[in-house]
């Protein structure tokens, strides 16, 4: 089963829509859809996606990877298990050396990607702007929405490139357990982009706050410097040219508008999922063709950058491998051994324990989703990494610290 990420409790619920009288507003879809199976994603408005006229297969590693890590598939397998995991996909060298699909799923079905899907957006914007649509991203978001400025001079401070970082300063509440949240209208409201233009400024830009309508606005940018939709787009830019194997939807607000969730709410398969990852480490260039500039990949990912950014830089996160020690000399002597990048860090743990960390950055990154959605890059081990599937439950470690550890030991 696949539950959204948010619960709302019946009878509070109920009573709201009883007292508003609007049975047909975005909160009875949002109670509609608050919880159900993967075979059920169509029953929600979507745009079609169709597969590319030259698909990209990533090669099979059944006759080398065993050689190599021997016991990469026992681990994975006996790791994995109860994790809530859907889907897990391991390639390195653009062979995949691991893939399995747990409780009777399958590679053919089209898997959700939340927030994955905000680096899809991303790498769009990089596009328009690489292809002189969107000249600058330091232009202000009024130069495509002028009816912002209309509403607030202030809108005219914020560009492109604080949208991109989740630096706006626009109000907007990502709360999922609250059936009036912002984030809760995005996602079923029947007309995103009325919605999207009446937000709020909440404070100056340049203070990074995760806020999912931050790339909605990029989405709406791309289309008015485009002339094109989303899904028009996205088509031309990306899944013909990367070869996606698979037709793929994104949910739209309604049939006539056509306004993709862009947020979030792209729907593929594991392995196309991958083939984004396949472009950024291969720094833009797909099989000699360059899409996307390797600047743009570097000011997106590079360490320094993402340790300047707080881990977040153009709708892409990156986090250190995370080495724990209950001895701190014993932890200094590691950190002094490394030859990447390291902090060595002090905390309590649940107990009050006193314990060490040592932070390693390893210059891999991440696009992620509210449910444990992952598409990973190793650069330097030349790995990609696809988690699919529902939040992650584990006994040791989290999602996250769980797919560095792998993608860091496929040297």
């Amino acid at each position: 089963m696949l539950h959204l990420p948010y619960r709302l409790r019946p009878a509070a619920l109920w009573f709201v829509l009883a007292a508003i009288g609007l049975s047909g507003c975005y909160i009875t879809r949002a109670y509609r859809f608050r919880k159900f199976e993967l075979k059920d994603i169509p029953k929600l408005d979507t745009a079609l996606l169709a597969p590319s006229a030259t698909p990209f297969q990533f090669a099979q590693a059944a006759a080398g990877q065993p050689a190599r890590y021997p016991r990469l598939a026992a681990v994975l397998d006996s790791q994995l298990a109860n994790t809530r995991t859907y889907a897990f996909l391991v390639i390195k060298n653009d062979s995949i050396l691991y893939e399995r699909y747990f409780n009777g799923l399958s590679d053919s079905l089209l898997y959700p990607s939340f927030s994955v899907a905000k680096s899809f957006v991303s790498t769009l914007v990089a596009m328009a702007h690489e292809e002189g649509k969107i000249p600058s991203l330091q232009a202000p978001i009024t130069t495509y929405l002028p009816q912002l400025l209309r509403r607030d001079e202030r809108f005219g401070r914020i560009s492109i490139q604080h949208v991109l970082d989740m630096a706006s300063g626009i109000k907007s509440s990502e709360n999922y357990d609250n059936p009036f949240s912002d984030v809760l209208k995005l996602g079923f409201t029947k007309n995103i982009s009325r919605h999207t233009l009446k937000i709020h400024i909440e404070k100056e830009p340049g203070n990074d706050e995760y806020k999912s309508v931050n790339t909605q606005l990029l989405a709406m940018i791309v289309e008015k410097a485009t002339g094109k939709k989303l899904q028009q787009y996205v088509q031309e830019k990306l899944w013909q040219p990367l070869g996606m194997e698979s037709a793929a939807t994104w949910n739209i607000d309604s049939r006539s508008r056509q306004q993709v969730r862009a947020f979030c709410c792209l729907n593929a398969t594991a392995r196309d999922f991958a083939k984004l990852g396949r472009l950024y480490l291969a720094n833009g260039n797909w099989n000699g063709q360059q899409l996307l500039s390797p600047q743009w990949i570097q000011a997106s990912t590079a360490t320094d950058t993402m340790i300047k950014y707080n881990g977040y830089r153009n709708q892409w996160w990156a986090a250190p491998n995370r080495h724990y020690f209950a001895d701190s000399a014993e932890a200094a002597r590691f950190a002094a051994g490394l030859t990447v990048k390291a902090a060595l860090r002090a905390y309590n743990n649940r107990q009050g324990k006193r314990q060490y960390r040592v932070d390693r950055w390893t210059g891999a990154y991440h696009a992620e989703g509210i449910l444990g959605q992952y598409v990973y890059v190793h650069p330097a081990n030349r790995v990609i990494i696809v988690r699919l599937g529902y939040y992650w439950q584990h006994p040791a470690m989290g999602a996250e610290d769980f797919i560095y550890s792998v993608g860091d030991q496929l040297k």
